[in-house]
């Protein structure tokens, strides 16, 4: 579970900003199946929050904050990896003289496997120069690692905490790390099963079995093949769908040959032959949907034949179960741009009534949202540009009121800002 991200001198995050799920006391009799307990040994740990939902103008910062959380998740899953020649792909806030030549920073704080961790990084694009992970495991910070680059030797500086594993492989780990590397990304890589004090947490970061933050478009997205290929998994889909007044009754998953040798003749004269070998599958997956005819026979129908909206629900439904069935974070940048306001509606209501600790996070322009009184203040957010063009995360809780109050009128009158300024 999410407990808070914070950024700062990242693309238009000047300033640290910070995102956070922990649930306000002071409301804590409103809406209780709004959170969720966090389920650690710790006391006086806060409840969090199921859903959060960004509002902001165009070019405000609000899918700034969504990449700031995709880099980071990039960086522990990919950075083992990464050519010490090729810059790290790091944005600072470029509209400043001193920040532009600064580093950025990430921290996120979760929960895993009932223990609460506390990681961060700050890099520029010719390395990572600081680095630390601090765990919670009774209620105390134990810190594991800490990392920073000292500028007069050059070189990569290690604290390694007494409570962590891997002896003398924790130095040979670091000697292994580049510039452009996270330890925790290269432990990872680097080490046997037998050590999991640090895959656990990468694990949650990297969200390696879990599914990604997802754009826009999810009808482009791959089908939900896991699901719709056991019967059990089908069912689920199509109840899915159902429950959005989508009338499928059947879905077939078709299988055919991937033509790799024509699209790698195609790239052969770029000499592109190689890097495209080797990273397309052997084969594709089309789904098909079946619908009851008048005379109660069931027609087929192909996915060209079917509306965007079928397909965007289609793309968003595998994710969606995995998400509630395993307790992960789904990350969903304009999410009213795939889907009706009352389908988002009926998802929140669904999250709310569900035992899973599954977290929602998504930006939108859909004010109707908070008419529908399915979300507590400490559940809204607002992202908008200073006269500087540095954006600013600030929740709706920060504005006295009630929740009974008209959110969605004060939003559009431009009460708590974060509404574009039109030029007439």
């Amino acid at each position: 579970m999410l407990i808070q991200f914070t950024v700062s001198n990242y693309r238009s995050f000047r300033e640290p900003q910070t995102l956070s799920m922990v649930a306000s006391k002071a409301l804590r009799s409103k809406r209780k199946e709004n959170t969720i307990s966090p389920g650690t040994s710790e006391k006086g740990l806060p409840s969090l929050l199921r859903c959060a939902a960004v509002f902001g103008p165009n070019a405000s910062g609000k899918s700034n904050l969504v990449k700031a959380l995709q880099f980071t998740e990039r960086m522990v899953m990919h950075s083992a990896g990464a050519d010490d020649e090729e810059a790290i792909d790091v944005q600072p806030f470029r509209l400043n003289r001193e920040t532009s030549q600064e580093d950025s920073s990430f921290e996120i704080e979760f929960i895993e496997e009932d223990v609460r961790y506390q990681f961060g990084f700050t890099a520029n694009e010719d390395r990572i120069t600081s680095e630390w992970l601090i765990c919670y495991p009774r209620a105390r910070p134990q810190q594991l690692y800490r990392r920073r680059f000292d500028e007069e030797a050059k070189r990569d500086e290690y604290d390694f905490g007494a409570q962590l594993e891997g002896g003398r492989l924790r130095k040979d780990w670091a000697s292994q790390t580049g510039p452009k590397t996270l330890y925790i990304s290269r432990v990872v890589q680097a080490s046997s099963q037998e050590f999991q004090q640090l895959r656990i947490p990468a694990k949650w970061l990297a969200r390696t079995s879990r599914p990604r933050l997802l754009g826009p478009r999810f009808s482009m997205a791959p089908p939900p093949q896991n699901l719709c290929e056991t019967p059990e998994g089908l069912a689920k889909v199509i109840e899915f769908l159902n429950s959005f007044d989508l009338p499928i009754v059947g879905i077939e998953i078709a299988k055919k040959p991937f033509d790799v040798e024509g699209i790698s003749k195609l790239f052969s004269k770029d000499g592109m032959e190689q890097v495209f070998r080797g990273r397309l599958p052997d084969e594709i997956r089309e789904p098909f949907f079946y619908h009851r005819s008048d005379d109660g026979s069931e027609v087929k129908f192909k996915a060209s034949e079917e509306s965007s909206g079928t397909l965007n629900l289609f793309g968003f439904a595998a994710k969606w179960i995995d998400v509630v069935e395993k307790d992960w974070i789904l990350v969903v940048d304009e999410l009213d741009s795939s889907l009706h306001p009352l389908v988002v509606w009926e998802l929140i209501r669904k999250l709310t009534e569900t035992e899973s600790k599954a977290q929602l996070i998504f930006t939108t322009h859909d004010a109707t949202v908070l008419r529908s009184k399915l979300l507590r203040r400490d559940q809204v957010f607002f992202v908008a540009p200073d006269k500087k063009r540095a954006s600013h995360l600030y929740s709706l809780f920060d504005f006295k009121g009630r929740e009974d109050d008209a959110f969605e009128d004060r939003y559009l009158q431009g009460r708590y800002g974060a509404t574009p300024k039109l030029v007439r």
